[in-house]
């Protein structure tokens, strides 16, 4: 579908909410989502329509500003609606586009912090945009570190309409979201069941259970558009692989890797963020990490990074941990099986292996 097309599908959409009914209920949270997105939707549409006007440094620079941010926004305006309306973000999954996963990483480097890419450290890398290749429909920046220059070419007419189409999909699912009672009793209890059911083997019956109940009650659901859908899939991604190393360790480390999955799809699907009632006592690997971190409190402003594989500074920060932990050899195992995701290229259990790392807080 043609940009404008999408563009005027995406106006129609949010028109139909009745952003006035809201107001006179006093939902300021949905009021609000949706007047960000319509007034980032006035910055995008001005973006598009002088997009073959050629300009001059300083307007294309405006120009390309006021557009990454007011496409951050926009993200930001559509997570708030999928809260407010469906009571967690299981509707929304817009990491799975990779035009929008990357969205982020860009506004970052490009408006966030170029000058200082990671403010929570010594600043360990610098972008530093290209102003001769800038164009409406494209630009290249370089990304600087200990590891030399690194170009990221960009072509924003994608990832403008990636935003749309993602947008519009979620927007459809939300409105009839808000004109339909929905009763998420059974499906509430299936998660609850499958998590205090884990470690036995009963919980996978549990989560096959809900995950047909789910797909039965939103037959439309994808893992591209269903946050639930992705992390099923991820969770059965997780009990088929077999890691490199096989010992009691490394067992031990997938099942905290599948109780956390699990602890999350239960978020998802009851919107609550805890589970109060069920404590997990993690294994070796993971303990060795938490003491690691602790004793290392310059590397766990950077463990954010080792989550997601597409980001900038994840192969910096990774090298970091493993220079710094040669000497101890419970992490250096635990990196030693994200090295062999890496070697896989799989993002997806890179992600799930480190998400104790990304979840640990030191108190």
């Amino acid at each position: 579908m043609a940009l404008e097309k999408l563009v005027s599908v995406n106006e129609d959409l949010i028109e139909k909410f009745n952003i006035k009914a809201y107001r006179e209920q006093q939902n300021y949270a949905v009021v609000g989502a949706l007047a960000a997105l319509e007034i980032t939707n006035e910055v995008q549409k001005c973006y598009i329509k002088n997009i073959d006007i050629d300009k001059t440094i300083d307007e294309a620079l405006m120009n390309l500003y006021g557009m990454l941010q007011s496409l951050f926004v926009s993200v930001d305006g559509l997570y708030a609606l999928s809260y407010e309306l469906g009571g967690s973000k299981k509707f929304i999954n817009i990491n799975q586009n990779n035009d929008m996963r990357e969205l982020k990483h860009i506004r970052n480097d490009i408006v966030g912090h170029p000058a200082n890419r990671n403010l929570r450290s010594k600043g360990n890398a610098y972008c530093i945009l290209e102003k001769d290749k800038l164009s409406s429909k494209a630009l290249s920046y370089l990304i600087c570190s200990e590891r030399g220059c690194e170009r990221r070419n960009i072509n924003l007419v994608s990832l403008i309409n990636s935003y749309y189409e993602e947008a519009n999909s979620l927007l459809k699912t939300l409105y009839d979201l808000s004109n339909t009672t929905i009763q998420n009793e059974y499906l509430c209890d299936l998660a609850n069941k499958a998590l205090r059911a884990y470690p036995d083997s009963l919980y996978k019956d549990y989560l096959a259970e809900l995950y047909k109940s789910y797909l039965e009650k939103y037959p439309n659901a994808s893992k591209k558009q269903h946050r639930f859908i992705w992390r099923y899939e991820l969770i059965n991604k997780v009990i088929e692989y077999e890691p490199i190393l096989e010992d009691e360790e490394i067992k031990g480390l997938k099942d905290d890797i599948l109780f956390m999955e699990i602890l999350k799809a239960y978020n998802i699907i009851t919107g609550k963020p805890l589970f109060d009632k069920y404590i997990h006592k993690y294994n070796t690997l993971v303990k060795a990490m938490y003491r690691f971190l602790r004793k290392n409190p310059d590397l766990y402003h950077l463990k954010d990074y080792l989550i997601d594989y597409s980001h900038p500074l994840f192969y910096d920060t990774f090298l970091k941990f493993r220079k710094r932990s040669a000497k101890n050899p419970c992490v250096t195992k635990y990196l030693d099986l994200i090295n062999d995701l890496i070697n896989k290229d799989d993002g997806d259990l890179i992600y799930a292996y480190m998400l104790p790392v990304k979840d640990f807080k030191i108190k």
